[in-house]
């Protein structure tokens, strides 16, 4: 019983990190965004972190994309 277990539990983690490995990539860096395109070239999904920080993504995310990266004004304090 154990060793059914542990290996569903190594056969789950591993499918997760496939998973998690074939998502295409998105922002990690303020200001960055990203358009994920169809096979026409279409924009079917965007994501971004803006100037603040803030996380959103709409959409799906295509291995086709378009990067960039806004210009972010420093705060005044």
């Amino acid at each position: 019983m154990r060793k059914k277990l542990a290996l569903a539990c190594v056969t789950a983690a591993a499918l997760y990190a496939t998973v998690a490995l074939a998502r295409p990539p998105g922002p990690d860096q303020i200001g960055e965004f990203y358009f994920y395109l169809d096979e026409h070239g279409e924009v079917v999904g965007s994501a971004s972190l803006d100037c603040d920080g803030v996380y959103s993504e709409s959409g799906v995310r295509t291995n086709n994309y378009s990067n960039g990266f806004a210009i972010c004004n420093p705060g005044d304090d």
